[in-house]
C-alpha cells in the first residue's frame, strides 16, 4: 500500500489539463513465459469508479501495479496527471517494523507529516528573527496552517483511532509484527484511507474484512465519491459500487458501462456474439477446405485471392475461451432426521465470552449461514460443531450418521511440500468420488489444473488455486455435512458460481462462516448471527433481510435513546415547576396572557402533525426498500425521525405546561 504524488518514471508522462486521471496505452506483460497483458489500453477519468474481473492468474493484479508505477511493462506507456496523489492496496501489504497499528496509520499521512516539518522551520526562523522575510514566512505559515486544517489539524489521533475501529481493529497499539495477515490488510486500508488520494487502486479490498466492515466500506466510497479502479470478487460490492466494469480475458480488455448485474447481461451477449461469428468462420472453413482439398488451382488472381482467403480464414482461429469450474458435491453417507442440536451453547476463551446461550436444530439439507464482526468467534463455533473445541457452556448432540467434510480459512489441510495430485491423491493413480473411481490426471482437470500444474507444488499456487485445490479434495471426504471457513476466499467470480451450484445441488447440510453478501443470500437458508459482545441469534432467511433487521433495530434503540432523553428533560422540567410552587405556594398562580392562550389553542393542530409526521417517517424507516437505497438517503430518513420525534417531545412538553395554568 502507498499513497504518494505521481512521478515520472522511465515509461510515464504527465497529464496536462485533462479529465482523465490516469491512462496506460499498448502495455505487454509477460511472466514466466506467459503473455498476461496483450496491448492493453485503459484510462480512469474523473468520477469514475471502475471494477476489473477476470480468471485467477488473468494478470489483474499485474494490471494494477503498472497502473500504480509500482511495476513496469515490457512495453507499453503510462500516463497520468501532474502532481496526481495515488493510493494503491496491495494484496500483500507491507508494514513498518516495530511500529503499533497507530504508528503504521500515522505514516500514511505523509502531506501532513511534511507541512508539519515545514511549520516547525518556519517557527524556528520566525524566533531567530527573519527581518524583512518576516511578512512572507507569516504569509506562507497561515497558508500551511490552513492546508494543515485540511489535513486533519495538529491532533489526528482520535480520527486514526477512529479509523481503525471502522476497519475492525478496535486495538491501535497492537504490534504490527504480530499481526495475522488479514489484520495487516486491515491496517493498511485504513492508512490508506485516511491519507486522502485522488485515486484509488484497490486489490482485493474486501479480503479478510467481515460483512458489517463491507458494508461500511461501500458507504464511505460512495459519500467521498473518489475516483477508483478495484479488483473484487466481492459481487453486491461491485454492485453497489463501480460505474463501470473490465474484464480481462485472454490478455485483452472488454469493458461494459454500468455496475456487476449489467455486466454480467452484456458479458453473456458479448460471449454469444463470439459464439455466432466463430460458427460462421467454421461453416466458411469447411467450405474453403472441401475446396482445397480437390486441388485448387492457383493459376488466376481470382483462385489465388480464394486461397489467401482460405489462410487467413485458418489464421483468424480465435484462441481458446477460458474454461470455467463446474463440479457436483457427492451426497456422502445417509443423514438422519437431526444433524446437530445446540443447546444454550457458549465458549469463552481467557475470560472473554465469545458467544452464549446459543440454541439451534440443524436439518438435513440445511443451509446455515454463520456471520459475524472478526474475532466474534465464527471459526471457534466451527470447532465446536465439529466436536474439535468442547463449548464452556451448554450442550451439541450430533447425529449418528453425520460425516463431515471441512475447508479451514487458513488453508491448513495443504501440505507446501506436496503436488496438487500427491495432495489430492496422495500416491494413488485414482480417487474415489461418490461411488466412481476417476483417473486423478482427468479429476484434476475439471478443476482447471491442465499438464504440468497437475505436478506443481502447492507452495507455488495461487490463493485461488489453492481453493481450487481444497474444492477437489472436498469432492473425495465422501462428507454428508459440510463445514466451509471462508470458502469464497480468493475464488475468481466463475469460480464462485460454480461453489454456490454446487452446495444448492448437494444433499447434505453445509455450514458456511463467509463474509460474501451476495453467496450467503444465494445459499443460505438461515444465518447464525454473532455480534461481537458475547451475544448470538438465528435469523431465518438470507444475509440481506437479516442487514435490514439489524439496521430497523439500531433505528429503534436510537429512537429509544431519544425518548428517554425527552423524558428526562420533561421530568426535569416537572421537578422544576414543582419546586417553583412550593416556593410560591402563597402567592396565586398567573392566568394565561392573550398570546399564550393562543399559542395553546394552536398547539393540539401542530402536535398532530407532527405525529403523522413521525409515524410516515416510522413506516419508512420500517420499509426494507430503503435499506436498498444509497447511505445517504438511509442516513437522511433517519436523522429526519429523530429531529421529529424531538420536536414533538418539546411540543408535548410546552402543552402540558400551558395547560396547566390555563
Amino acid at each position: 500500500m502507498n499513497c504518494s504524488r505521481a512521478a515520472a518514471g522511465s515509461r510515464s508522462r504527465r497529464l496536462r489539463g485533462s479529465m482523465t486521471l490516469l491512462s496506460v496505452e499498448d502495455v505487454r506483460r509477460s511472466v514466466e513465459g506467459k503473455e498476461l497483458l496483450r496491448g492493453v489500453a485503459l484510462s480512469i477519468g474523473e468520477g469514475e469508479r471502475l471494477g476489473l474481473v477476470g480468471p485467477n492468474g488473468s494478470g489483474k493484479s499485474t494490471l494494477v501495479r503498472i497502473l500504480a508505477g509500482s511495476e513496469e511493462p515490457d512495453e507499453g506507456e503510462r500516463v497520468l496527471r501532474r502532481g496526481l496523489r495515488i493510493g494503491h492496496l496491495d494484496q500483500d501489504p507491507k508494514l513498518p517494523a516495530g511500529a503499533t497499528a497507530r504508528d503504521a496509520v500515522r505514516a500514511g499521512l505523509v502531506e501532513r507529516t511534511a507541512v508539519l516539518a515545514r511549520l516547525d522551520e518556519l517557527h524556528a526562523q520566525l524566533a531567530r528573527g527573519a527581518g524583512e522575510r518576516e511578512r512572507s514566512l507569516l504569509g506562507e505559515q497561515e497558508r500551511l496552517e490552513q492546508r494543515l486544517e485540511r489535513l486533519g489539524g495538529h491532533d489526528v489521533e482520535h480520527r486514526i483511532e477512529a479509523m481503525l475501529q471502522d476497519v475492525g481493529m478496535p486495538d491501535p497499539e497492537r504490534d504490527c509484527a504480530r499481526l495475522s495477515g488479514g489484520e495487516a490488510r486491515r491496517v493498511a486500508l485504513a492508512r490508506l484511507l485516511l491519507s486522502d488520494p485522488e485515486l484509488l487502486l484497490l486489490d482485493e479490498p474486501t479480503n479478510h474484512l467481515d460483512a458489517f466492515v463491507i458494508e461500511w466500506l461501500e458507504d464511505w466510497l460512495l459519500e467521498r465519491d473518489v475516483p477508483l479502479l478495484l479488483v473484487t470478487h466481492d459481487r453486491y460490492f461491485l454492485d453497489r459500487i463501480v460505474t463501470r466494469i473490465v474484464e480481462l480475458d485472454r490478455g485483452v480488455l472488454h469493458s461494459y458501462d454500468g455496475n456487476y448485474s449489467a455486466f454480467v447481461v452484456a458479458r453473456a451477449e458479448r460471449l454469444a456474439s463470439e459464439d455466432r461469428q466463430e460458427a460462421t468462420r467454421m461453416n466458411l472453413l469447411r467450405r474453403e477446405t472441401a475446396w482445397m482439398r480437390r486441388g485448387a488451382p492457383a493459376r488466376t488472381t481470382k483462385a489465388k485471392a480464394r486461397i489467401e482467403r482460405f489462410h487467413d480464414l485458418v489464421e483468424r482461429a480465435p484462441e481458446a475461451t477460458s474454461r470455467e469450474l463446474a463440479f457436483e458435491i457427492p451426497p456422502g453417507p445417509r443423514l438422519g432426521d437431526r444433524v446437530a442440536r445446540f443447546t444454550g451453547v457458549g465458549h469463552a476463551i481467557g475470560g472473554r465470552t465469545l458467544f452464549r446461550g446459543l440454541d439451534l436444530d440443524l436439518d438435513p439439507r440445511e443451509r446455515l449461514g454463520v456471520v459475524g464482526p472478526n474475532g466474534a468467534g465464527k471459526t471457534t463455533l466451527l470447532r465446536v460443531l465439529c466436536g474439535e473445541l468442547a463449548p464452556t457452556s451448554g450442550r451439541v448432540e450430533l447425529g449418528e450418521t453425520v460425516r463431515f467434510a471441512a475447508i479451514d480459512q487458513g488453508r491448513t489441510q495443504l501440505d507446501p511440500k506436496k503436488t496438487v495430485a500427491e495432495e489430492v491423491a496422495g500416491r494413488s493413480e485414482h480417487v474415489r468420488v461418490g461411488d466412481r473411481s476417476v483417473r486423478i490426471e482427468s479429476f484434476l482437470d475439471g478443476f482447471l489444473f491442465p499438464g504440468a500444474m497437475k505436478h506443481a507444488p502447492i507452495s507455488k499456487l495461487s490463493g485461488g488455486e489453492k481453493a481450487r485445490v481444497l474444492l477437489a479434495k472436498l469432492l473425495c471426504a465422501g462428507g454428508n455435512v459440510l463445514v466451509l471457513d471462508e470458502p469464497t476466499n480468493d475464488l475468481d467470480l466463475m469460480a464462485l458460481r460454480a461453489l454456490e451450484e454446487a452446495l444448492l445441488a448437494f444433499e447434505g447440510a453445509v455450514i458456511a462462516v463467509s463474509h460474501d453478501r451476495w453467496f450467503l443470500d444465494r445459499i443460505a437458508t438461515r444465518i447464525v448471527h454473532l455480534d461481537g459482545h458475547g451475544n448470538s441469534g438465528v435469523h431465518t432467511g438470507d444475509m440481506a433481510s437479516l442487514l435490514e433487521r439489524l439496521a430497523r433495530e439500531r433505528d429503534a434503540r436510537t429512537r429509544a435513546q431519544t425518548q428517554r432523553a425527552a423524558d428526562e428533560r420533561a421530568a426535569a422540567a416537572m421537578s422544576a415547576e414543582s419546586s417553583t410552587a412550593s416556593a410560591a405556594s402563597s402567592v396565586k398562580a398567573k392566568r394565561l396572557a392573550p398570546w399564550e392562550q393562543r399559542e395553546l389553542d394552536a398547539l393540539p393542530a401542530k402536535i398532530h402533525a407532527l405525529e403523522t409526521k413521525v409515524a410516515e417517517l416510522e413506516a419508512k424507516l420500517a420499509d426494507p426498500a430503503l435499506y436498498r437505497r444509497p447511505a445517504e438517503e438511509q442516513k437522511a430518513a433517519r436523522d429526519a425521525h429523530v429531529d421529529a420525534a424531538i420536536e414533538l417531545a418539546a411540543l408535548m412538553e410546552r402543552w402540558e405546561a400551558l395547560e396547566a395554568r390555563a
